[in-house]
């Protein structure tokens, strides 16, 4: 048929010619698509990322807050840096850094940095690469080239992904990162695990035996799993797990500069400080500063001082820092001396003032501190309005204090039969004071959860001050009040205590009166015992004000309620008497009341509440109106020297009306 057959080379120009026109053919169509809009799954450009400078993070294998290496062999030639160390430390072929090292504080704002620097289209460069699920990277044309690849989903490596070129890889990933076990990533072309940067939002998880490359940038929990291999690092600020045999390596660059910087001491208080002999020695301490590491402290020696031996004692102050570097030592002289006041008056008012007193002087605050002074009698310290007087020792008053300025007590005062305390603004007391003095409180008075006042002498609150009590107050002295006073915490008055309130007392949630005293009420005179509130008394009250029960009280003592006083039981109430109770005022009860004392009534008895009664109550005339009442709810009124009776409407069992002088007859109840 004369087939010609065409020789080894003769038909190459023309297969030449044919790819040519299909390659032709290829662009028109490719660029015909983009005119009318052709959509494409998997868009690509050849905008190049932007690099990441990794100054100051180089050295790194791990960077992490909390650590947690679970098996043995790993290997780190790297650094390390950790806030939570791991139980079980693996070999670091480098530096280890804890959290108030000045190169892992710096390395992880340096992490924080690179983060956002990667997620910055305006600063890293925009997507190269844009997947809107998740994304196998294996399933992308291979090889990946430089460029930044933005997938909104989690992202794996199954089975192998190849980056080819030299460049910057940014992956900026808005699920997890994972490599599935024996997975790889394989370099070529150039490509630099130094130039890989892997920011997903969710956990990264690399599967036992894989190899993987390059820097990964998360706060999100990541796990490297057994016999990983890594070439690159892990820059974190959450929690890093490696598992048994894991390799990471990171290629170093620069190392940091070396620390030369000593650290710097700064006192804090008075240099000299001045304490009366036989007093308290306070350390006041000192700030360590240091440009390249954070949480330093001083180490102290004050074991020279002795507050017994008037003298001059040397506390010394040094410190150093990770690398070495030693600070210049700084010294504070104490002068132990005996200190007498220049006059029979003083005047705390400045720093000069402060010192004659032995004290310590806060500039910030105007505060003097002192922790001894003795105030013999005849001497009178006063302190100014711009001053805060506060003691962490002991103060013992045998002359006169007055406070115009705030007092602040952490330690203890003692007020002599001769001491006179005078307080006009504000008093707190978290430690002991003891007085067998005299106390007198124009302002507002704390004593605070851990603050005793044990007094034995007089205590005035007058009608400006009050006392807020949340610590412990125990009484055997006299003590007027006119102001106000609250209690959260306890009171006690003893047998020879007497506490006359013409002002106000409020006995709070938890607060606890007890008295075996006598606590006697003027006319003006409240006592409130809230809801929560106990009180309970074993000798005399006497009240010809008001007196007014939400919470309980027990009685074994008299209790005498004047013509003009007011004795109220609200429905939280509770009063328990065992005795002797005689009122010629109003009692008022709606809450809960049960006698097992004598009552005398000749006044008012109005009861809308539960009454048990186990003894008898009379009125004036020492008839006896009830023996027992039983427990009743329903009303009744006894009137002074009349009658007990419930409400007039109430017929008899026989029908006829029951007439008020009923209850008269002895031995009958309701």
């Amino acid at each position: 048929m004369g087939q010609r057959r065409v020789g080894a080379g003769e038909g190459k120009p023309r297969l030449a010619k044919e790819y040519r026109l299909l390659i032709g053919i290829l662009m028109v169509s490719a660029l015909v698509g983009g005119a009318v809009g052709v959509k494409t799954i998997f868009a690509q450009n050849v905008a190049s990322a932007a690099p990441l400078d990794l100054t100051g993070v180089n050295n790194f294998a791990i960077l992490a807050n909390t650590y947690t290496n679970t098996g043995e062999g790993t290997v780190l030639n790297g650094d390390l840096g950790y806030t939570v160390p791991p139980a079980n430390p693996p070999t670091v072929n480098g530096t280890t850094f804890t959290a108030t090292t000045h190169t892992y504080i710096s390395a992880e704002t340096i992490q924080a940095n690179l983060i956002a620097f990667a997620n910055d289209p305006t600063q890293s460069g925009p997507c190269t690469t844009t997947r809107t699920a998740a994304t196998v990277l294996d399933s992308l044309p291979q090889p990946l080239t430089p460029g930044v690849y933005c997938i909104a989903g989690a992202v794996s490596i199954d089975v192998l992904t190849t980056l080819s070129g030299d460049g910057v890889y940014i992956f900026r990933l808005g699920g997890a990162l994972t490599t599935v076990a024996s997975s790889t990533l394989k370099l070529a072309g150039n490509a630099r695990a130094d130039n890989i940067f892997w920011a997903p939002v969710g956990a990264t998880t690399l599967g036992a035996r894989s190899l993987f490359a390059g820097n990964v940038l998360s706060d999100a929990a990541i796990t490297v799993g057994r016999r990983v291999s890594m070439d690159g690092r892990i820059l974190s600020n959450g929690a890093v797990t490696t598992g048994p045999s894991v390799t990471i390596t990171a290629h170093k660059g620069v190392p940091p500069p070396a620390d030369t910087t000593p650290p710097v001491i700064t006192l804090l208080g008075p240099n000299p400080q001045i304490i009366q002999v036989g007093g308290v020695y306070t350390e006041f301490g000192a700030v360590v500063s240091d440009p390249d590491n954070v949480g330093l402290a001083a180490m102290i020696d004050s074991s020279s001082v002795n507050t017994g031996v008037v003298g001059s004692y040397l506390v010394t102050y040094d410190a150093v820092d990770p690398a070495g570097n030693h600070a210049t030592q700084v010294t504070r002289i104490v002068s132990v001396a005996s200190i007498a006041l220049s006059g029979p008056v003083i005047t705390l008012s400045d720093q000069a003032s402060c010192q004659t007193l032995g004290g310590a002087w806060t500039i910030d605050s105007s505060t003097c501190t002192v922790s001894t002074l003795t105030i013999n009698s005849g001497n009178t310290l006063v302190i100014a309005s711009n001053v805060t007087f506060r003691n962490t020792g002991l103060i013992t008053d045998l002359g006169t204090i007055t406070n115009s300025g705030p007092i602040v007590n952490t330690g203890t005062i003692t007020i002599g039969p001769t001491g006179i305390l005078t307080t006009t603004n504000t008093f707190g007391n978290t430690g002991t004071i003891t007085s067998s003095g005299t106390v007198t409180n124009n302002g507002p008075v704390t004593n605070g959860p851990t603050g005793t006042i044990t007094s034995s002498g007089l205590i005035t609150n007058s009608l400006t001050g009050t006392i807020t009590n949340l610590g412990t107050i125990t009484n055997s002295g006299p003590v007027t009040n006119a102001g106000t006073m609250t209690n959260s915490g306890t009171i006690t008055n003893g047998p020879t205590g007497v506490i006359t309130d013409s002002g106000t007392i409020i006995n709070e949630n938890a607060g606890i009166i007890t008295t075996s005293g006598t606590i006697t009420l003027p006319t003006s005179g409240k006592l409130t015992n809230e809801l929560g509130g106990t009180v309970t008394n074993s000798l005399n009250i006497i009240n010809s004000g008001n007196i007014t029960n939400s919470g309980v009280v027990v009685s074994s003592g008299p209790i005498t309620n004047s013509a003009t006083g007011t004795i109220g039981n609200t429905a939280s109430g509770v009063i328990t008497n065992s005795g002797i109770l005689t009122t010629a005022g109003t009692i008022i009860n709606s809450g809960h009341m049960t006698n097992s004392g004598p009552i005398t009534n000749s006044g008012t008895i109005i009861n809308s509440g539960p009454i048990i009664n186990s003894a008898m109550i009379t009125d004036a005339s020492q008839r006896i109106l009830v023996r027992d009442f039983g427990q009743t709810t329903a009303p009744f009124h006894a009137d002074g020297g009349a009658a007990l009776h419930r409400p007039a409407d109430r017929p008899r069992a026989d029908g006829r009306p029951r007439g008020v002088g009923d209850s008269a007859r002895q031995g009958q109840g309701f």
